[in-house]
């Protein structure tokens, strides 16, 4: 019997959502003849504050994704399908679902439309900026686990703490962006621009530490070919020509 899997993933393919993606890859490995894999992204509403009569304050108002929304939400959809291929999960038993609204509601009415045997997620942590936006707006994650009308697998990105697996880290993100998802582009780094790009899912300001592990990958990744030092106004950028 098929098994029907939903997967959400956010607008930017965060970290969260990539380590997602590979650990339902994993999962999936053995029994993917036997598993259909839809992965949702959702482009959210904007809210509002409003006084107007008969509409309450944060009140979404109903409103239509953009062109540029679309396409973007699609490319996301394009890359995260290339993160499972990788993985041995074959093209023809991977969907790809864009809908606008309000994230944990549309997985919910997803779910049921599609008939999904559980629904896959990725946490974005225990950060203190998170602990806040769950306060006042609510965990995605939890309302999803609340309604949903099968079983739920949140998935939570492990913990970095030491600075050789912030490093490791940093290297292995950096590659995976420039060999496999964007192979053909011209990319440029510097330090802080690599350590906020790819920072860890626990991370949500990266600081020092992340930085200096950054300019320590960019360097490695340097001295293997895959990237090129170049001064540019006497800032060090690091180029892969």
């Amino acid at each position: 019997m098929n098994k029907r899997i939903l997967l959400g993933v956010d607008p930017d393919l965060s970290a969260t959502t990539q380590y997602a993606l590979r650990a339902i890859g994993e999962f999936i490995e053995q029994a993917a003849p036997n598993v259909h894999l839809i992965l949702l992204n959702v482009i959210p509403l904007t809210q509002v504050v409003t006084m107007h009569p008969g509409m309450y304050v944060g009140q979404v108002l109903p409103l239509a994704a953009t062109t540029t929304q679309q396409a973007q939400a699609e490319e996301v959809l394009r890359k995260a399908r290339i993160l499972l291929q990788q993985q041995g999960i074959a093209l023809d038993h991977i969907e790809g679902v864009v809908r606008t609204g309000v994230p944990a509601d549309e997985i919910i009415k997803a779910a049921r439309e599609f008939h999904v045997n559980f629904i896959v997620v990725g946490t974005r942590g225990n950060a203190f900026k998170e602990r806040m936006r769950r306060f006042f707006i609510g965990s995605v994650s939890r309302r999803i686990l609340q309604f949903a009308p099968c079983p739920v697998m949140i998935v939570v990105a492990p913990p970095i703490t030491h600075n050789e697996d912030l490093l490791t880290w940093y290297v292995d993100a950096i590659t995976r962006y420039l060999t496999e998802e964007h192979p053909d582009a011209l990319s440029v780094f510097t330090p802080e621009q690599a350590a906020r790009q790819f920072a860890p899912p626990t991370k949500n300001n990266p600081g020092t530490k992340e930085i200096a592990a950054a300019s320590h990958a960019l360097e490695q990744l340097a001295n293997t070919g895959l990237l090129c030092r170049h001064q540019v106004q006497g800032e060090l950028r690091y180029v892969n020509d």
